[in-house]
């Protein structure tokens, strides 16, 4: 708890607020301390505000835990904080208020930066990807040596090697594995934490609280709703009567944070089970999801990250294209991954990990994708990830391209601060074998060159062009250019073969995707991950939140 006041204009009482302190069973508010309304003198009126050396200023106290001091006074009053008596004990940062003229000053410079990251934004990707390199041919080719030939070679083994990859990732992704059947009936203690930022999602929360509290586990089963909320919220009563009305729902407001991983760290002190599985606020599991998770975890995983299906495809065209990308993730990518490099990936929902080990493991609320953050970290140590693709969970897509741009562009960029974070520890990591090392190189490292490398293929082909040295039909040029651009179309069919039921009956979604996935989505996806890295090196680490809006659908299937 801090104090943090602005000493002017003193007149009147100073109302320290009494916040509501969980007492209905069910409803607990972390970090917070009840405080009372305190009368402190007024000043006189020539003393309408503090000064220091002349100037109007704030006095800002450093982060404290107020102590709760003796009274005389009787009843309530018996415990008092004199802000006052605390302000003068306590050293305080002095920073002078600011005049009209430096806020405006202020406003002008902070529009100047947004406009500026907004230009290098823009220009800077092109400029680095397409322009220079074409220049440096250009200049080679005039004074040294032509260096195109070599570079094309480069790229298109760099291509064909890539797609290789790729098919075998999504023909792996074929063969599904089934975790194997437990051999008793006792099912340990099982939690679910759900994190949430209410007011982005408080049309969702009580459809999902309500639906987790029908999830079928043979043993005893908690929910965590862990949120944090820079204001009251309507919805936040209903939850309370929900709290009430159900022992297993624990509701859990964590002041003072400002991130998922802080809400799930905090709801981590409660967590009774021996494991927990972790879900966004719009997700809906299958009913039969947590026993299915624990008899992977029986068999000597740590970890098992299940299926994330879209359950608002219908929304719009954007919620559709990222219907079928999701596909492609969560029932190509993944499963096909963890065949190949020995290793599944915690994706941040739908995840269910040993208790004991996300303890231990936490997460790092300074890391745009914490959840990757995790996995890495967790793997490092050598625990056991799994992935199932029946184990599934539905949730929101983005609906609009602004909405599935900002958390696409946090998805890059954290990607890209787990690579710099951890990418020469994991090789070194004594856990791993070769074959997952290779995996992780080829998972954080690879990808992160590949944005740039793969679009070298403009550039050289251009220079070429313009200097009439192209030769379309030349053997090399034909068989890589057919093989890469099979691979997009490969990729949709082979979705649409393992994709969900509810998302496969969309035949329509499939079409459309590879058409979009040709012109213009794999480009657009490729773009934000090249902006994400230059928004990293300046150090703009900027978190949108995603919005959440209701969907109608259907009640999600007990056994999936």
């Amino acid at each position: 708890m801090s104090l943090i006041k602005r000493y002017s204009s003193m007149q009147g009482d100073t109302n320290v607020s009494v916040p509501d302190t969980g007492a209905s069973r069910g409803v607990i508010h972390a970090d917070e301390v009840p405080t009372l309304k305190v009368a402190t003198p007024r000043l006189p009126a020539r003393m309408n505000s503090l000064s220091f050396g002349g100037n109007n200023a704030y006095a800002v106290a450093r982060p404290i835990q107020l102590p709760l001091r003796a009274s005389t006074q009787p009843g309530l009053l018996r415990r008092l904080v004199d802000p006052l008596d605390i302000a003068m004990q306590y050293p305080m940062d002095v920073v002078a208020a600011p005049s009209e003229i430096t806020k405006s000053a202020g406003k002008q410079q902070s529009f100047i930066n947004r406009l500026w990251f907004s230009a290098v934004k823009i220009v800077f990707p092109p400029l680095l990807s397409l322009v220079i390199p074409f220049m440096i041919y250009d200049l080679c080719a005039q004074y040294l040596f032509d260096i195109s030939h070599f570079m094309y070679n480069v790229v298109v083994i760099s291509l064909l090697v890539t797609a290789y990859f790729i098919t075998i990732e999504a023909l792996s992704a074929l063969r599904i594995e089934h975790p194997k059947p437990v051999e008793t009936d006792t099912y340990p203690p099982a939690s679910a934490i759900v994190a949430a930022y209410l007011p982005n999602e408080a049309e969702t929360i009580v459809e999902t609280v309500e639906h987790l509290l029908r999830v079928d586990y043979p043993g005893q089963f908690q929910l965590i709703l862990a949120y944090n909320t820079p204001r009251y919220i309507p919805v936040e009563e209903t939850l309370r009567e929900i709290a009430r009305r159900d022992p297993r729902f624990l509701l859990l407001k964590v002041q003072n944070s400002t991130s998922k991983a802080q809400n799930v760290n905090r709801a981590l002190s409660e967590v009774t089970g021996t494991f927990v599985g972790i879900f966004d606020a719009d997700h809906h599991p299958a009913l039969s999801s947590f026993t299915r998770a624990w008899h992977w975890l029986a068999q000597g995983y740590d970890v098992v990250q299940g299926h994330c299906v879209v359950r608002n495809g219908d929304s719009s065209w954007v919620s559709r294209l990222v219907a079928v990308d999701f596909e492609l993730i969560y029932a190509l990518g993944h499963p096909g991954r963890t065949r190949m490099h020995g290793f599944g990936i915690f994706g941040g929902a739908n995840g269910y990990w040993r208790t004991e080990l996300l303890r231990k493991t936490g997460m790092d609320h300074s890391m745009l994708t914490e959840d990757i953050d995790s996995s890495i970290r967790a793997l490092q140590q050598g625990s056991k990830i799994a992935y199932d693709p029946l184990l599934i969970s539905r949730e929101l897509a983005p609906e609009t391209l602004k909405a599935l741009w900002n958390q696409r562009m946090r998805w890059a960029q954290g990607w890209f601060q787990v690579t710099l974070k951890h990418l020469t520890l994991t090789l070194r990591s004594p856990h791993l074998s070769l074959r997952q090392k290779l995996g992780i190189f080829h998972l954080l490292g690879w990808r992160e060159i590949y944005m740039w490398l793969s679009v070298q293929i403009v550039p050289i082909l251009a220079f070429q062009l313009l200097r009439e040295d192209i030769k379309w039909f030349a053997p090399l040029f034909v068989l890589s250019s057919l093989f890469t651009l099979s691979i997009g179309p490969l990729q949709v069919l082979l979705a649409y073969a393992v994709a969900a039921p509810d998302v496969r009956q969309h035949r329509r979604w499939f079409i459309f995707y590879a058409l979009m996935s040709m012109f213009f989505f794999t480009g657009f996806k490729n773009h934000i991950a090249r902006i994400a890295h230059l928004k990293e090196a300046l150090g703009e680490r900027e978190w949108k939140v995603t919005p959440r809006s209701v969907a109608q659908t259907a009640p999600a299937q007990g056994k999936a």
